[in-house]
């Protein structure tokens, strides 16, 4: 995922460029969902690192960023070999989280996606939150009149929904799903949550948003199982579905952890089709 030089603009926000490869597309030269979120973190890690404040930096002081919730809008699905323009930017702290938004186009500047993520500034030997104050103003927040409202609402949980659970999966955690953290990283619980899926829905549909939280670590070895469910049983049988996602974790005296879930709405892949307008 190679992207030209990252530039900060006189407002702090970050721009770049990636290219969708081949190997970040589906069967149809699609971008995979995946992709978008890998952009997220990039762009975000990038803007940060030209701040000083990547994660290995932030070790160095007994620190490290992890993500805890994005909110996606897809609007297109670029194709192999297009170019994705992206542009990001801090907001200021919400309690123990620093928002970021991160918007991408085409070079014609249609969008493509929309995310809101919300980070947090994890202490490595408390393996607690910290305050993001003194971080966002290291890394610097574009004027006031610039900012948007990223004040996430609640999100219906799995068993909030009354949801009837359409399939599970119980993947085994690969060497390379762990990160620089040494815990596993935020894309390989959307990939699972993916892969439970039947490959027939999926040639259909792709997701036009993602709501999604990582609510505990987990690490090489750990036991874990994912869930999709619907209040539509027959959802996977249609080209439309709003399915609710949880992955959970066996602990060593048998109790079980939830650590990750969201929602995804899903349309048509000729939705996301054509020339874009």
């Amino acid at each position: 995922m190679k992207h030209k030089t990252m530039t900060i603009d006189e407002n702090n926000i970050a721009h770049s460029q990636f290219t969708t490869y081949s190997y970040e597309t589906d069967c149809f030269f699609e971008a995979r969902l995946a992709f978008y979120f890998q952009i997220v973190q990039e762009a975000a890690g990038n803007h940060a690192a030209e701040r000083g404040c990547s994660i290995p930096a932030l070790h160095r002081e007994g620190n490290t960023w992890v993500i805890t919730r994005t909110k996606m809008q897809i609007h297109r699905y670029t194709q192999w070999p297009e170019q994705v323009v992206v542009e990001t930017w801090a907001q200021k702290p919400i309690r123990l989280h620093l928002p970021r938004v991160v918007r991408s186009f085409d070079e014609e500047r249609n969008p493509i996606f929309t995310a809101q993520t919300y980070w947090a500034l994890i202490d490595l030997e408390k393996g607690r939150p910290c305050r993001p104050t003194t971080m966002s103003e290291r890394i610097g927040l574009p004027p006031e009149e610039m900012q948007l409202d990223l004040s996430l609402t609640h999100r219906l949980g799995y068993e909030e929904s009354g949801c009837t659970t359409l399939v599970s999966y119980r993947p085994r955690i690969q060497y390379l799903d762990t990160d620089s953290n040494l815990h596993v990283n935020n894309i390989s619980y959307l990939n699972w949550a993916l892969d439970s899926l039947p490959a027939e829905f999926r040639n259909r549909s792709k997701i036009a948003e993602a709501d999604v939280s990582w609510v505990r670590q987990t690490f090489s070895g750990d036991e874990i199982k994912v869930y999709t469910g619907s209040c539509d049983e027959k959802a996977l049988f249609g080209d439309e579905a709003l399915l609710y996602h949880k992955i959970i974790r066996t602990e060593k005296d048998g109790s079980l952890t939830t650590v990750w879930e969201g929602t995804t709405r899903w349309e048509g892949r000729s939705s996301f089709r054509g020339t874009p307008s």
